[in-house]
């Protein structure tokens, strides 16, 4: 009885979702602020118990290291609040932190490009060529669309020599290649979302034959 009043409840949420389909209404809009509440609420249990509460308990025992794992990050944190509370005086100590994070997350995300996409790729193309037929033509293949890739982003060249022509034609090419390449991302995010919202029909039909005994 209880699966199937959680079940009933997930699908009433689904209809409320989907009801966004005939444009914005108050009931989408219940099902928006149900989702964005439990998150917040979920969101703030999972960082009292995982974050805040350990790192009370361990800056209250005094060790050195939970002062230094711990106190940083806070110290940080109280940063932030004159930028919050509008305080123009002391705003400008919430920079430090901003400042923290955004270089963090700049220098993550460059390398994280440079090594996991950037380094495999050119070790791809600069593989050696092996006797099978096929290895060859893929490894030109990929070499070339690499280069012509690249050429779509070169801009310095004087377009009136005859290198720059050559870059010209080349970037024409490579903005088709990215167009393709695009083209698949995009496809491949709109089968991921039609299988779930296939799943999400499905289960709606399923808990409704549940629930009338059909």
């Amino acid at each position: 009885m209880n699966d199937l009043v959680l079940n009933l409840l997930g699908a009433v949420l689904t209809v409320m979702v989907l009801s966004r389909i005939l444009g914005d209404n108050p009931v989408f809009r219940v099902a928006q602020y149900l989702f964005v509440g439990a998150s917040l609420g979920l969101a703030f249990v999972i960082a009292y118990h995982q974050v805040l509460r350990p790192a009370a308990l361990a800056l209250a025992g005094g060790s050195t290291s939970a002062l230094v794992l711990y106190g940083v990050p806070l110290a940080l944190g109280i940063l932030l609040l004159p930028r919050i509370s509008g305080g123009q005086s002391l705003s400008w100590l919430a920079n430090i932190p901003l400042a923290l994070v955004f270089g963090v997350g700049a220098a993550l995300a460059v390398g994280g490009a440079i090594i996991g996409t950037l380094v495999p790729q050119i070790l791809d193309t600069a593989r050696p060529i092996g006797g099978d037929t096929a290895q060859v033509v893929g490894v030109i293949v990929l070499t070339l669309g690499t280069v012509i890739t690249l050429a779509a982003f070169y801009y310095t060249v004087p377009r009136s020599s005859g290198g720059g022509r050559i870059v010209a034609a080349a970037a024409v090419v490579g903005h088709w290649l990215l167009m393709v390449a695009f083209g698949f991302f995009f496809a491949g995010a709109v089968q991921t979302y039609l299988s779930a919202l296939v799943e999400r029909l499905g289960f709606v039909v399923a808990t409704l034959r549940s629930l009338f005994g059909l």
